[in-house]
């Protein structure tokens, strides 16, 4: 029986294939995830047959498997050539557009939700350019994400080290977490490697009772740290209040509960209350989640569609490494519980409870597959946890090996495919790009005249309307691009007088205004779709 349910990630791709509607969760075509379908079926059938009549090839076998780090250094040349370069997956051309016009106008891009990383990538592309390389934020997005995939292969590598050959590395190559290393575009995967950070720290002192201190202020700091990457790691609250009651000592309990409480609040509470009341210009309070934090709808908690949400996120980030502890947790009972009574391995379970709750609870914005990388943080500590159980095995389980190979093909598979550009988005940003320069150099004056609270949010409505403008102009004759063009200039006119006249000191004249904006807005991107850019202005 348990060897029947090894094949049941192969029905279930096999079953999603056949719908009428492929899931987002298959970049790649049909025909492809066939082939790959019916290849490692009949290897999987293979390996069972040899196991269970000729158990002596095991030892064949394991002569010929590659090293870990030979098997991550390929692997990592294929990440090199196949970085994903879809913008439809991701925040797209809005994030780089925002990066880049911040960086223009103030210096660099921050935001409350993810100070360190916008920052960082900002900076980065400062640096780069005093190089006399280009002035665009994918390359700083690019190498930055490939410095955390490669930390995140190394990692993995040197924990494993004294088992070079047992193909352990697979389970993180299998998750489709490893994209954000593939040179994307994105302000998740330095978080995540803070987080990996954490986990690693996590994993040489929480079995060690006697430096107690250490480790509850280490996990603080980290925490803290990763906080100021991405405001989503305060789910990791959860588990310093876990080390709290199951690590600190009860003669420590009220020291770690302040000195703790103190360290965390030194470490974020200078850059929030910088940036929110001295710094020029201040954040955008009208763009941050942590005012206006999205949460799922309570009436749609419990529905069809929002376990669909959770159950794609969970297949496409992580699906085997979670079939296999699943696996674990039906089948070796016995081993289980001796493997998860090691406090770390339980502190993990912890870590994937509370980012399961924030995928349970946060409100994507953009939809699937646009979301993938916001709504699955747990897709490390599932991989981390699955990786120390396959080392925590005596032996290899060969008949774990075919679905290994399978779940690293999948992800392949989907590098590949999100490798494709679409050469539509790669004009438009880089006319976008030129539209950014063209205003930042007409409009800079202006906006340092602005107070400092209105800076950043002036700039983002006015760029708004100009850049409207400045491609529509560009895209070939339609009936209402004369008249596109114009809304785009009264609203622009509108925007300025409301901000030096003060008239959108009232939320009810800015909500009016914005509701009519928000009309020609969605019309010039009907407009942009239906219609092709025909003098580029580059």
């Amino acid at each position: 029986m348990k060897y029947l349910t090894l094949y049941l990630p192969y029905l279930f791709v096999g079953f999603s294939l056949w719908l009428p509607t492929k899931p987002w969760f298959f970049p790649g075509d049909e025909v492809t995830y066939f082939a790959i379908l019916i290849l490692f079926v009949l290897f999987q059938s293979f390996l069972l047959y040899f196991k269970t009549k000729h158990s002596f090839l095991e030892h064949s076998f394991q002569n010929y498997l590659p090293s870990n780090w030979i098997i991550a250094s390929f692997y990592f040349l294929f990440m090199l050539c196949f970085p994903i370069l879809n913008r439809s997956w991701g925040d797209g051309l809005l994030l780089l557009e925002t990066n880049l016009l911040e960086t223009k106008l103030f210096g660099f891009q921050f935001t409350l939700d993810e100070i360190l990383e916008s920052i960082l990538h900002s900076q980065l592309t400062h640096v780069l350019s005093s190089f006399q390389f280009p002035e665009d934020p994918v390359l700083s997005y690019s190498i930055l994400s490939y410095v955390a995939g490669v930390f995140f292969l190394f990692v993995f590598l040197s924990i494993g080290k004294k088992q070079s050959k047992d193909v352990s590395i697979l389970f993180l190559l299998s998750s489709g977490g490893i994209l954000l290393g593939f040179g994307y575009a994105e302000n998740y995967t330095l978080v995540t490697a803070t987080h990996l950070s954490l986990y690693l720290f996590l994993y040489r002192y929480t079995n060690r009772p006697e430096e107690n201190d250490f480790l509850l202020y280490g996990s603080t700091a980290l925490v803290a740290l990763s906080m100021l990457f991405h405001l989503v790691s305060g789910y990791l609250v959860i588990v310093l209040v876990y080390l709290w009651i199951y690590h600190s000592p009860k003669e420590k309990k009220i020291k770690h509960l302040v000195f703790c409480t103190l360290l965390g609040s030194m470490i974020l509470l200078p850059w929030f209350v910088y940036f929110s009341a001295f710094h020029d210009p201040t954040v955008d309070h009208n763009s941050t989640h942590l005012i206006h934090p999205p949460f799922y709808p309570f009436k749609r908690w419990i529905s069809a569609n929002h376990f669909k949400e959770i159950l794609s996120v969970l297949f496409w980030n992580v699906f085997l490494s979670a079939f296999y502890l699943l696996y674990q947790f039906t089948f070796q009972k016995e081993k289980w519980k001796l493997f998860i009574n090691n406090p770390f391995h339980k502190l993990m379970l912890v870590v994937i409870l509370a980012f399961f709750l924030h995928g349970f609870f946060h409100n994507p914005q953009l939809g699937f597959p646009a979301d993938w990388d916001l709504m699955g943080f747990y897709w490390l500590p599932i991989t981390f946890l699955a990786f120390l159980y396959w080392k925590h095995e005596a032996r290899i389980v060969w008949e774990w090996i075919p679905l290994l190979m399978f779940g690293t093909t999948l992800v392949i598979v989907s590098a590949i495919q999100l490798n494709k550009t679409n050469p539509k988005d790669e004009l438009l940003w880089e006319i976008t790009k030129k539209s950014i320069f063209t205003y930042a150099n007409e409009n800079e004056f202006f906006i340092k005249s602005l107070p400092k609270e209105d800076k950043k949010f002036f700039a983002k409505g006015d760029f708004l309307f100009f850049k409207g403008e400045y491609i529509t102009k560009q895209l070939c004759d339609f009936p209402e691009k004369k008249f596109l063009i114009e809304s785009m200039k009264q609203h622009r006119k509108q925007w300025k007088d409301g901000f030096l006249k003060g008239t959108f000191k009232s939320k009810e004249n800015l909500n009016v205004f914005l509701t009519e904006a928000t009309k020609t807005n969605v019309l010039y991107l009907k407009s942009l779709e239906a219609n092709k850019i025909c003098h580029p202005m580059l």
